[in-house]
């Protein structure tokens, strides 16, 4: 599990509510095209022994037939262990205060984005299909008042209840972070008796 506090911008006060990543589902096709792939030489193998029978006694050919072999073996448990990678480092990280999101890309990239929850302006689920209905993923978008417009947590399980559990989150931190939320939606800096009325627009 990843240790918060070793991301850039923690606090040693700040908890991890919600960490997650795609749903396993979406591994389907990843399992299906790797047997694709280590099915390919023996099915190669066993049609050459009927419709080319000792095509592969002559000399060099089954040589080259195994080094060919084990280099196909080899580049489809790579293009396997690659995607894995993705799958496993590509996660979202939901605390008191913020949002993270870890992008893996290949086996030696990798973006972390941030988005503080006060900046949240609105939180959409998708879920379609029926596959996705019936096993309860799909996508949830953050539309935000910062420079990044928009966050995507791509295929998560339960959208619905981490949009909800975003929403709520934010509407908490926003309450200590009046100012700065006032600020990025544009308002004037307000006096005391103003930020509370803010407060209460904010939390309907």
């Amino acid at each position: 599990m990843l240790d918060l506090h070793h991301l850039p911008g923690s606090d040693l006060k700040e908890q991890k509510v919600l960490y997650f990543r795609r749903h396993p589902i979406t591994l389907l096709p990843l399992i299906l095209i790797t047997v694709f792939v280590f099915f390919i030489p023996p099915a190669a193998y066993f049609l050459t022994q009927i419709f080319r029978p000792g095509f592969l006694d002559e000399p060099g050919y089954f040589t080259l037939f195994v080094l060919g072999g084990t280099a196909f073996f080899l580049f489809g448990i790579l293009f396997a262990f690659q995607m894995f990678v993705e799958y496993w480092l590509d996660v979202f990280i939901l605390t008191e205060r913020r949002i993270l999101d870890i992008d893996q890309r290949g086996l030696f990239s990798r973006t972390v984005s941030e988005l503080r929850l006060y900046r949240t302006q609105d939180v959409t689920a998708e879920v379609k299909g029926m596959l996705h209905t019936i096993l309860d993923y799909g996508n949830v978008y953050i539309q935000t008042a910062g420079e990044i417009e928009r966050f995507h947590f791509e295929e998560i399980p339960h959208p619905n209840h981490v949009a909800k559990l975003i929403l709520e989150l934010s509407e908490a931190d926003r309450k200590e972070h009046l100012e700065e939320a006032v600020e990025d939606f544009g308002m004037p800096n307000p006096d005391e008796a103003e930020k509370e009325k803010l407060a209460r627009k904010l939390d309907v």
